[in-house]
């Protein structure tokens, strides 16, 4: 497993847990998926940037596994983009946050079609070479008896000094010319897993 650093997102991997109604391997559908994460500057001003590359499955024993292509984030300007990937990300070290997990697939595979389940989940989020415990409140709904959306009920709170992203910051915000740039970064996600 790669070790990998995003924020945010990062976060998102707890979302991949979610994601099997069935007691069989579950994938996820990247084209219907997204992970977004919220960076904050100058105090208040808030922007809502995305992973548009995940990859993630949840086996038939409810083995979770999430993983975020660091390279494929997307802030809607590219000079942001190419700092976040080699200043906070480091992506030629750290490609890749991955999140593992457990969920309990008897409670799954129970879901009809159109019902919904709130369900916690723990796991470890690895990230910038670092691994953390993470928690998640996820909303799980059987779309159809081969899909299920994952969506997180409340965001996810990511500190980034946790996964030693604090240098990265502060290089983000002298090349900005920020007065600050927040450490805590919200994650939500909304992810399609496939049967």
């Amino acid at each position: 497993m790669n070790k990998i650093h995003q924020l945010g997102l990062l976060s998102g991997l707890i979302a991949t847990l979610l994601v099997t109604p069935a007691y069989a391997q579950w994938q996820l559908d990247n084209e219907h998926s997204n992970l977004n994460f919220i960076s904050i500057k100058k105090t208040s001003v808030a922007e809502v940037h995305q992973f548009k590359k995940l990859m993630g499955e949840v086996s038939d024993a409810g083995n979770i596994h999430l993983v975020i292509d660091l390279s494929s984030v997307e802030t809607q300007i590219d000079i942001r983009n190419e700092r976040l990937k080699s200043m906070l990300f480091e992506i030629a070290q750290f490609p890749t946050a991955e999140f593992d997990g457990q969920i309990d697939m008897s409670k799954v595979a129970a879901l009809k079609v159109g019902a919904t389940l709130d369900m916690p989940v723990n796991g470890k989020l690895t990230m910038h070479g670092k691994v953390q415990d993470t928690k998640a409140m996820l909303s799980m709904v059987k779309l159809s008896d081969d899909q299920i959306q994952v969506v997180t009920k409340m965001p996810i709170i990511l500190n980034a000094d946790l996964y030693d992203l604090a240098a990265g910051i502060e290089k983000l915000r002298e090349a900005a010319n920020l007065p600050v740039i927040s450490a805590a970064v919200p994650v939500t996600f909304d992810l399609i897993f496939k049967h």
